[in-house]
């Protein structure tokens, strides 16, 4: 029974990546656009007004940690769309497996899909900063279990996300109360360590927000531990919001689908 419901969520998950391959491409003309552009900035231009020649490399973690979290508002939009259009999610839910595999199958999906999109972010990041990322120092370990863990959350959000909104003219608010805010206080251009020591009180607060542990974990790979959260602490953390995330988010969806677990 087990193995069966195996192979219908991989199928699953197998079907929503053919798309996914289809628009591969332009997905990573577009990430090149926007790494090479930020990076030329904050790793060329800043330094000359008194920016530390290091801190492309910092950005670049800042990045990398935020790929999924970009990823997310378009597949909250596709999941939207689908539920007020064609409801596929309807058919998913009539295969001869959980319901809640159904929904895990979809967020499987998600994970596949940020987790490539980062993996193709290292090269693009050596690309643009060049002799800046010192690629012998970084710690491909801790790098690789950072990206687990961080496109595992943004995964389970997107599941979260979706059930929370009802309506297509409601997306503008995902972006405008949860992504951009996650995304500005979440470490992308500083340090947790830097925002406690100018404001205690914000940093503590901002110890809410689950975006500040991947952009921790990924800088402890690129650049070391010292100055950052334990990067075990931020790998649990991440498991902890992804948890949850997915329950709340399943939760949403069994009261709007209807449907038993």
């Amino acid at each position: 029974m087990k193995k069966a419901y195996f192979n219908v969520c991989k199928h699953l998950i197998a079907s929503d990546l053919i798309i996914f391959q289809k628009d591969l491409v332009n997905k990573i003309i577009d990430l090149a656009i926007w790494v090479g552009l930020t990076l030329f900035v904050t790793g060329y231009i800043m330094p000359y007004f008194g920016l530390s020649k290091n801190f492309g490399s910092f950005q670049f973690g800042g990045i990398l940690a935020a790929v999924g979290l970009f990823q997310l508002y378009g597949a909250v939009v596709e999941l939207v769309g689908d539920l007020q259009g064609d409801r596929e999610i309807d058919y998913h839910l009539t295969l001869p497996i959980p319901s809640w595999l159904a929904i895990a199958s979809k967020a499987g999906y998600y994970f596949i899909n940020y987790m490539t999109l980062s993996i193709v972010m290292l090269p693009l990041g050596k690309l643009a900063l060049w002799n800046e990322l010192d690629l012998t120092i970084i710690n491909y370990y801790q790098l690789f279990l950072a990206q687990i863990f961080q496109n595992m959350f943004y995964a389970c959000f997107t599941i979260f996300a979706g059930s929370l909104i009802d309506s297509m003219s409601k997306l503008g608010t995902v972006w405008q109360r949860g992504i951009f805010p996650m995304w500005f206080m979440g470490g992308f251009q500083f340090s947790w360590m830097a925002l406690y020591t100018v404001t205690p009180v914000i940093g503590l607060i901002d110890l809410l927000n689950p975006m500040i542990y991947a952009t921790e974990a990924t800088r402890i790979a690129l650049l070391g531990q010292a100055g950052y959260i334990n990067f075990w602490i931020c790998l649990m953390m991440l498991f902890g919001c992804a948890m949850i995330s997915f329950m709340v988010g399943l939760w949403n969806f069994k009261k709007r689908l209807d449907f038993i677990y």
